[in-house]
């Protein structure tokens, strides 16, 4: 399918934006977004296989073939790839996942862009079409620090993926995720800074709250405007939990309390 548009959805871990793309997936006119730079998925590893790209390089083979036979995923990192190869990658995706209007859609943490598209000297240019881009952030930043904890330690990132263990009350592992989503949110703002990006800004309130709105914000803005929304193919994972963490996170670090939006009612 020839690519006429790039859909670039610009999140940080937990802020809705599985749900988001569940979404925009359904509609069949916003170009299949999903992680296509996490390399450690199952999803990368069924794409890479259908797409024949990238291919692992002759000197870490046998490393490759070690990994594979332990259980592990043959490459561990960006490196384990040829420069040339990736790139392939990223041109058979758009080929192959591009939706039938012309859009193609890669949702992707600010990790994910600079590591495996930036510092290998390609951006969202790529594609050589008109990009869009949507920026998805929470305005409760220490819900969304606890969402990133737990999904950490039970290994379940969506509601379609089952718990491998129990989550455990981490103030220390809260504490760095906070940091995290700043110093990523930050890069997000240099970066559309310097580029002169000014994309369209959603949160995850905006989506749980009005769904139907949102989503068609969404899709006018990358000019596939739709009259009915699909159902998302995922649900909220947050529970009760959740807010006994960051009753308990607020009590031993008050200073926190301007990064949610829950502290009215802890007065």
């Amino acid at each position: 399918m020839e690519t006429r548009s790039f859909l670039a959805i610009a999140s940080v871990e937990r802020t809705g934006s599985t749900l988001l793309c569940s979404i925009l997936r359904g509609t069949n006119l916003a170009g299949t977004p999903i992680e296509y730079l996490n390399i450690q998925t199952k999803n990368f590893e069924r794409i890479a296989q259908q797409c024949g790209y990238p291919k692992i390089k002759l000197t870490h083979q046998p490393i490759a073939r070690v990994r594979k036979l332990t259980g592990r995923y043959p490459w561990r990192d960006i490196s384990y790839f040829s420069a040339s190869s990736w790139r392939k990658y990223l041109a058979a995706i758009a080929h192959e996942y591009t939706t039938a209007n012309g859009v193609f859609g890669i949702k992707m943490h600010w990790n994910q862009y600079k590591r495996h598209m930036l510092d290998l000297g390609v951006d969202a240019n790529f594609w050589n079409v008109p990009v869009k881009w949507v920026r998805i952030t929470r305005e409760d930043e220490l819900r969304q620090a606890i969402s990133f904890v737990r999904a950490a330690q039970t290994e379940s990132w969506n509601s379609n993926m089952a718990t491998k263990a129990d989550p455990v009350y981490d103030a220390d592992a809260i504490a760095a995720a906070l940091a995290r989503i700043s110093e990523e949110n930050s890069d997000w703002d240099v970066y559309f800074t310097q580029h002169n990006i000014n994309p369209l800004h959603i949160t995850y309130e905006q989506l749980t709250r009005d769904m139907e709105s949102t989503i068609k914000r969404v899709m006018t803005f990358i000019g596939s405007p739709v009259e009915v929304v699909p159902a998302p193919q995922t649900k909220k994972q947050g529970d009760s939990i959740n807010k006994d963490w960051a009753e308990r996170f607020l009590a031993e670090y008050p200073e926190h309390v301007g990064r949610t939006t829950m502290w009215q009612g802890l007065q």
